[in-house]
């Protein structure tokens, strides 16, 4: 997601949630690196993982049908002869299966984007509640989104300038970064709900 998105999404989401500042004492403000928070949570690979099987599957099923469409392709060429009741069968055949394939790699494609979008955005809700408890043990009002510009630069000016541009918190103090105790944070809530879902330790994926 882009650094500005990012940031957008954050204030919106986050500055209700963790409540007014105080009237009488100035704001107390927090960044967090969410791209790392992201990358350390424990929750992120077994998700990576739960898709990328799911992939596998998808494309060893898509690849089945297409051999067995290319079969079916080379015995009509080689086997029956045009115009025959057995060619015209084979036929039908080829144009079911074709239709098999396509309706498969529409229908799954878009429900493998589903169940990823809906995990990602599992994740973001994961981070921000592990950040809301972070903030409100440590009195903080806002918490923003770190901005980092990516270590190589863009091949032209005009996505540099956009990069830079984009970035919206452009320096904080090393003791307002929270990201640390958000992450530790966020892997204790996780364990703890892996130990208390059926099973127990290892016993299966927590419920959201």
């Amino acid at each position: 997601m882009e650094p500005m998105v990012w940031t957008a999404w954050w204030m919106m989401t986050m500055a209700p949630a963790l409540g007014q500042a105080p009237s009488s004492g100035a704001v107390n403000v927090a960044v967090v690196d969410v791209p790392r928070v992201s990358e350390q949570y424990e929750r992120t690979p077994e998700l990576e993982a739960k898709f990328e099987q799911r992939r596998l599957q998808f494309n060893q099923h898509r690849k089945e049908l297409r051999d067995q469409i290319d079969r079916l392709n080379q015995a009509l060429k080689e086997q029956f002869k045009p115009g025959t009741d057995a060619f015209d069968e084979r036929r039908k055949q080829l144009v079911t299966l074709q239709a098999e394939l396509d309706w498969y790699t529409e229908t799954e494609s878009q429900k493998i984007e589903a169940g990823l979008a809906g995990a990602l955005q599992q994740i973001y809700l994961d981070i921000q509640a592990a950040i809301r408890e972070v903030a409100e043990r440590r009195g903080i009002d806002i918490v923003l989104a770190a901005d980092h510009l990516p270590p190589d630069a863009p091949p032209t000016t005009g996505q540099a300038r956009q990069q830079i541009m984009l970035q919206k918190v452009v320096y904080w103090n090393p003791r307002v970064d929270i990201t640390d105790a958000v992450i530790k944070r966020l892997n204790e809530r996780y364990r703890a709900k892996k130990l208390a879902s059926p099973g127990g330790a290892g016993g299966g994926q927590p419920t959201p």
